[in-house]
């Protein structure tokens, strides 16, 4: 993966099936749902879109965008230039993680590249949100 490019987008919906059917219709291509981590997902299928995404069943944010993952090279160096250059931190890293269906947490591969990998959340200086993924 090269630095700074998007690895992932997360469209919020209300209804996974309407969003489903919407989507995969319009752009004449499978979407399959997941549960990950008590989520429901609507997940793009990435031999088409060639960057992988998802819908996921976010109510509250509805509205306000589509949320967009960038490849870092090491997030901790990337929060900490996002901050001194007036970003903030919504959601400080985390190691991605799922619940198996025993309900156990479990380290697994992600959907972005089948590797183990940290993401954060943060608000540009304008307060836009984007997400910031990596493997270190």
């Amino acid at each position: 993966m090269k630095h700074a490019n998007i690895v992932w987008f997360e469209i919020p919906v209300k209804s996974l099936d309407r969003s489903i059917t919407f989507y995969s219709q319009l752009l004449n291509i499978t979407i399959t749902k997941h549960t990950l981590y008590q989520t429901e997902y609507g997940i793009f299928n990435k031999d088409k879109t060639r960057i992988g995404g998802s819908l996921k069943v976010q109510p509250d944010l509805v509205g306000k965008g589509v949320n967009l993952f960038f490849y870092v090279n090491v997030i901790s160096d990337a929060i900490a230039i996002a901050l001194a250059c007036g970003g903030k931190i919504v959601i400080d890293k985390t190691l991605l993680k799922q619940v198996d269906a025993h309900g156990k947490t479990v380290l697994a591969h992600n959907l972005i590249d089948d590797q183990v990998g940290y993401y954060a959340e943060i608000l540009d200086c304008e307060g836009n949100q984007i997400s910031l993924y990596s493997h270190y």
